[in-house]
């Protein structure tokens, strides 16, 4: 087009824009330089990490900013090496954090509700689909290694059918030959130039006796676990209504110790969290809330969570250097002031840090 025929005043318009495209160009890479530095996986630093890809319960809520249900993503010298729990919404969390996973080998579950679980298959296909980026498949020498608990066997009221399987019986219902549901892995995965899907699941002891168990000791990583109480029959503290286990991350001299959850009737999360760096620890309940003069039936909350007064004396003996507030609710939420006052009111000198979704701990700082 000859701009000589075109009116003065557009001219000078055309003009203006065209000026202008080179800064909203610029103004765009800005934006998504500045978008870069504050993906979360930016401010993982040195040996040992945890990035919380969940800090959130069993309901989806607002408050919060929505938080994700429970999820933990470790690193080990700077590779997302070990999942603690997957639960709900950590799958988005991992994409927003900009880590990727294709070397991620090691899953922990605490236990087999929904909400600690309901992310397990989303994370383990896009830990192939990050394999396939690297453009180095991922052989069946390399599969992705599952620990949980247990079966207790403990039934239905009125019937012999177990409430829980196993992890092995849970995860092989998922992926196994030839009854797995999302068996079709089998063959996905090697369709997308993305290596062989394998995996191992492994049962661990789900009962509450006071020995730790070693989970895993390889090239300096160690990871130990023990039963911990999230219900229980009556008069019984050594079988857990829900088969459930904390676990203990330990590299380099550090560690990190995740309760799951679990109402701390016995003395297990001391033994396990004993001189911690970092305590994860189950915020479902304050003391008062769920309020059973209201609803006695929420007396079931208490036997499966841990009452801030009880995280207090666990924290005072077992002296971890900081104890992190997650696994937040909608009852907590909003009393996380309440919370921290009775903590402290046991003697806990400790930090005391309240999780968010994508909030990292560096262990070296």
């Amino acid at each position: 087009m000859c701009l000589s025929h075109i009116k003065p005043a557009f001219h000078a318009a055309m003009v203006v824009l065209c000026l202008a495209a080179p800064t909203v160009n610029a103004d765009n890479n800005h934006a998504r330089d500045h978008h870069q530095e504050k993906l979360a996986v930016n401010e993982v630093k040195g040996n040992l990490s945890v990035m919380v890809l969940g800090s959130g319960g069993p309901m989806a809520a607002a408050a919060g900013s929505g938080r994700a249900s429970a999820g933990y993503l470790i690193f080990v010298e700077g590779v997302p090496r070990v999942l603690m729990d997957v639960g709900g919404g950590t799958y988005q969390r991992l994409a927003e954090s900009g880590a990727t996973i294709p070397d991620l080998d090691i899953i922990l579950l605490s236990h087999l509700h929904i909400d600690h679980t309901g992310d397990l298959s989303p994370m383990i296909k896009t830990l192939y689909f990050h394999r396939r980026a690297t453009g180095i498949p991922r052989p069946a020498s390399k599969p992705v290694r599952i620990w949980g608990p247990g079966a207790t066997n403990i039934p239905f009221p009125g019937t012999t059918v177990a409430q829980y399987p196993s992890c092995e019986e849970y995860v092989d219902g998922h992926y196994a030959m030839p009854g797995g549901v999302e068996r079709y892995l089998k063959a996905f995965v090697p369709s997308i130039s993305a290596g062989e899907f394998a995996y191992t699941a492994t049962n661990l002891s789900p009962f509450t006796t006071d020995q730790m168990q070693t989970v895993l000791d390889e090239d300096g990583l160690v990871i130990k676990s023990i039963g911990v109480i999230h219900g229980h029959p009556p008069g019984n503290l050594v079988v857990s209504t829900v088969p459930a286990l904390a676990f203990r991350i330990e590299y380099k001299g550090k560690s990190i110790v995740y309760s799951g959850d679990t109402s701390s009737l016995t003395n297990n999360m001391i033994t396990i969290a004993h001189d911690a760096d970092l305590l994860i620890y189950d915020t479902s309940i304050t003391d008062t809330q769920p309020s059973l003069s209201a609803n006695p039936a929420d007396a079931v909350f208490y036997a499966l969570h841990t009452t801030p007064t009880r995280m207090g004396q666990v924290a005072s003996a077992a002296k971890p250097k900081t104890l992190v507030l997650s696994h937040i609710t909608p009852i907590t939420e909003t009393r996380l002031d309440e919370v921290q006052q009775s903590i402290r009111a046991q003697g806990y000198t400790g930090r005391i840090s309240v999780a968010t979704d994508l909030k990292v701990y560096n262990l070296d700082d």
